[in-house]
């Protein structure tokens, strides 16, 4: 009798263990996808909007840099030439770019990792000919203009320097400054 009330706990447990068991997380889901029927609402979400086109990318470590031609210029201060991050891992929400292709930019000024802006896979981001997104954009921003020839333009060897070079740089500030202050004690004395 005991023998068979162990089988029926083991078997009940068994039977109520998927009830307990938390569902699947997926690391990355948009709530929207892009040119979905919310267009308008993640347009607006967008900390920079531009038209330009992709002409170089740099990975470093996680994160892929990506330099842009600027072409329009929809929301914020963008010079001809800017630079946006993204994950390498799509995972992580990442997005890559084509080369030589063009595209309508929405972006973030969140994890951008020393470049001006970020996109990730869950932005209104698309290639330059999907005019519904277009659409979306001018009804937000507004018309788009040229972009700021006196803006500083941003390339990709402007940003993502390795973090190892910003420790060793400020190691040797540290260096200098306790040397000064030992030679300026010294010579008080």
């Amino acid at each position: 009798m005991r023998w068979l009330l162990s089988i029926l706990a083991v078997v009940g447990l068994a039977g109520a263990l998927p009830i307990f068991t938390p569902p699947t997380a997926f690391a990355c889901s948009c709530v929207y996808p892009p040119d979905g029927s919310q267009i308008v609402e993640q347009v607006s979400n967008a900390a920079s909007v531009f038209l330009a086109t992709a002409t170089a990318e740099r990975v470093a470590d996680q994160t892929a840099f990506y330099e842009f031609d600027v072409r329009e210029v929809f929301a914020g201060d963008i010079g001809t030439m800017t630079t946006v991050s993204s994950s390498v891992q799509g995972a992580a929400c990442g997005r890559g770019f084509q080369i030589g292709t063009e595209y309508l930019v929405f972006t973030s000024t969140y994890d951008t990792n020393g470049a001006p802006w970020s996109v990730n896979s869950c932005s209104a981001t698309t290639e330059a000919s999907n005019d519904r997104t277009r659409d979306a954009a001018v009804a937000v921003h507004g018309a788009p203009h040229a972009p700021d020839p006196h803006h500083d333009s941003v390339g990709i060897d402007d940003v993502g320097a390795p973090r190892w070079w910003m420790l060793a740089a400020t190691g040797g500030a540290i260096a200098l400054i306790a040397l000064a202050v030992r030679r300026f004690s010294s010579n008080r004395q």
